[in-house]
């Protein structure tokens, strides 16, 4: 499990250094994503957080599609059918809460590893102590149960768009503080 941890966040920093233009000197940028987990959330072209859309920023999606979902052999590829709704009466898959809070956990540790506005060395690059981010894993946690608890179907629809964003069916879906509901906008996220 250690090497799989290292492995998955080697590739996710590279992926989280793209999507966040991370470079030498980021520290206010950096600050400013892990305030209230606003990393979680896309943008919109005026930078304006879609808090109607958690998980769907495009660190999450293209790190858990490269991670799970890359190729025949993949993970997703392999259990298919472990990908079941909350719902009763759709059998839409949906991604399970532990791989989308350990993927936004991930890159949380990430981004903390940029907040000195320098680039992290090698070994931050490689270490993921799951321990020291346990309490960011259950904020995440959180904020999944809370839509669900919210809505249903809003949480069924969430996690069904990004099972198609990740997975090869519909690629096209994609688009500080421990809280991460100061941006969530339950109310706007759609039901179906």
């Amino acid at each position: 499990m250690s090497s799989f941890r290292t492995n998955l966040k080697k590739l996710a920093h590279q992926i989280v250094v793209l999507c966040f233009g991370l470079q030498k000197g980021c520290a206010d940028k950096v600050e400013d994503l892990l305030k209230s987990h606003k990393y979680i959330f896309p943008t919109d072209a005026k930078g304006k957080v879609l808090g109607d859309q958690p998980f769907c920023d495009e660190a999450t999606i293209d790190t858990i599609r490269l991670t799970f979902f890359d190729g025949e052999d993949s993970f997703g590829a392999q259990c298919h059918d472990d990908f079941v709704s909350v719902l009763d009466e759709n059998d839409e898959p949906e991604l399970p809460v532990a791989m989308v809070c350990l993927i936004a956990t991930m890159i949380y540790a990430i981004l903390k590893d940029w907040s000195s506005s320098n680039p992290p060395s090698n070994a931050q690059v490689k270490s993921f102590n799951t321990s020291s981010h346990v309490g960011i894993y259950k904020a995440h946690q959180v904020t999944l149960m809370l839509i669900f608890d919210g809505s249903r179907k809003k949480y069924h629809a969430l996690m069904a768009q990004l099972y198609k964003a990740v997975s090869a069916i519909d690629n096209s879906a994609s688009t500080g503080s421990s809280s991460t509901c100061d941006y969530l906008d339950l109310d706007a996220m759609v039901e179906e």
